[in-house]
């Protein structure tokens, strides 16, 4: 009976998550026998700015004009490899977090660090502009 509690207050909570007014980057979940996890996080984009050596200011401007993350590094000199590894760092250290806390187990880890894999990617590479 505490377990479907417990069950019910985790989907609660996650459906306010998903309501909330704040932006979210991204919004995934991971299914086991456990149950599911859903991992919502938000990009700290003054981390993105400062990688990128570049202000708010600009980085809107050449959004604007249709340029990704990725081209941004390019042309302000940031190695590919290296804007991944910010994503990659950041999304190791917000799961490491969550696992801490007990939220997302090993499993739920595992799987939703291959499904990050292909995104971040597609995320850096994006712009709705263009």
């Amino acid at each position: 009976m505490l377990k479907m509690g417990m069950k019910r207050m985790f989907l609660l909570l996650a459906f306010c998550l998903v309501l909330s007014p704040i932006a979210l980057a991204g919004n995934y979940s991971a299914e086991s026998e456990e149950g599911t996890v859903v991992y919502q996080f938000q990009y700290d984009y003054d981390s993105i700015y400062a990688l990128l050596s570049m202000d708010k200011k600009e980085y809107d401007e050449h959004w604007k004009k249709g340029l990704s993350i990725a081209e941004m590094a390019e042309k302000q000199g940031v190695l590919r490899r290296d804007l991944v590894s910010y994503f990659v760092d950041f999304h190791y250290k917000e799961m490491q977090k969550w696992r801490e806390k007990g939220t997302l187990s090993e499993k739920h880890y595992f799987e939703l660090v291959y499904i990050l894999q292909a995104d971040i990617e597609e995320f850096i590479d994006r712009n709705p502009n263009k």
